[in-house]
């Protein structure tokens, strides 16, 4: 199987994304409970919809954009390999290849509010998590969600690193408006597939894509904070991390004049494979052996959603946490209505 996508592929921008096609999508106001739906955030701003001109415009014709070569990969090893996903879900994609997706939020143990957002469609998953102790942390991730959700992006490369360049304008245009906002921010990591056969990942920041394949998952991602871009530059772990500031994001989505460097992976999709987005409620929750077990374990997405959250409450639940497993079905595998 082509893995093309196992170096992070040289970000540029070069087109505009598509009108959206619509979607079903629900907000909620509630916090605190394991939620399934569309599209969800937890405040009280609806973002606007529609494209960002003008000064946007010119801004994306200006991008400069710095070429990644990590090519780390935490993987663990299997026995066997992942069963059949599960049921369809009704609303997805009756083309060829689909994703048999769910998600699940939770404001955590510890947390009074969840600044976590979700986008669940057909062919486009995504996961936003606000930054907790920075003014506005889940509007920032709301209207990042939310302008993902309008931009019509496709499993293109340059469509998803353009829909993200357009999440960062938007986070910074409604900065803006409010002084208070000025350093609202988010992470955000996202998944597109093309029915054709090709799935193509994007992410700013530390939140994860994992991806169960052949009884193996990898981490796709690698997290955005400074300890890692020091040791890119060749400090030892040891010396990274005593750095002042080393767990600090070194890539986010708004806060920051130009948009950041979007890391893109691009995969064949295979019947079966797995892939689980998540912030980093879960993952400092859960060590990877644990999300393996769960993930590989076959149940539905739903199920598999509902587990991992769950068991990261049970370990502690000291952020907001938010998943989604997509499971990538082949069109021979789809059941009749």
């Amino acid at each position: 199987m082509r893995e093309e996508g196992l170096e992070p592929s040289r970000p540029y921008w070069t087109q505009e994304p598509e009108s959206c096609a619509s979607a079903k999508f629900r907000h909620s106001r509630v916090a605190g409970k394991a939620t399934r739906g569309h599209l969800r955030w937890h405040c009280r701003y609806r973002p606007p919809h529609g494209r960002r001109a003008g000064a946007a415009a010119r801004m994306r014709r200006d991008l400069r954009h710095l070429e990644s070569t990590d090519d780390r990969m935490q993987r663990h090893d299997l026995p066997g390999v992942l069963p059949a996903a599960g049921s369809r879900r009704s609303g997805m994609s009756r083309r060829d290849f689909r994703l048999d997706a769910d998600a699940r939020t939770h404001v955590g143990r510890r947390r009074r509010r969840n600044e976590d957002a979700f986008l669940l469609t057909d062919d486009l998953v995504a996961v936003a998590d606000g930054l907790g102790g920075h003014p506005g942390g889940d509007l920032a991730s709301a209207v990042a969600v939310e302008s993902l959700h309008s931009s019509g992006a496709a499993a293109d490369p340059d469509s998803l690193r353009g829909a993200f360049v357009e999440a960062h304008l938007a986070v910074q245009q409604r900065a803006a408006e409010e002084p208070g906002l000025a350093e609202m921010c988010t992470t955000l990591c996202a998944l597109a597939l093309d029915p054709a056969g090709r799935l193509v990942l994007a992410n700013v920041g530390d939140s994860r894509i994992y991806r169960l394949s052949g009884g193996r998952m990898t981490q796709v991602t690698w997290d955005h904070n400074w300890a890692n871009e020091y040791m890119r530059m060749g400090m030892s772990p040891a010396e990274a991390h005593r750095m002042k500031g080393a767990g600090s994001l070194s890539r986010v989505i708004g806060a920051f004049p130009e948009p950041c460097e979007v890391d893109i992976w691009t995969f064949d999709a295979g019947d079966g494979d797995r892939y689980l987005l998540a912030s980093d409620g879960l993952t400092r929750e859960l060590p990877d052996g644990d999300i393996a077990v769960l993930l590989a374990a076959g149940d539905p997405p739903e199920a598999t959603a509902g587990e991992l959250v769950e068991a990261a409450n049970d370990r502690g639940g000291n952020d907001n946490i938010t998943v989604i497993v997509a499971d990538v079905v082949a069109p021979e595998s789809r059941r009749q209505p």
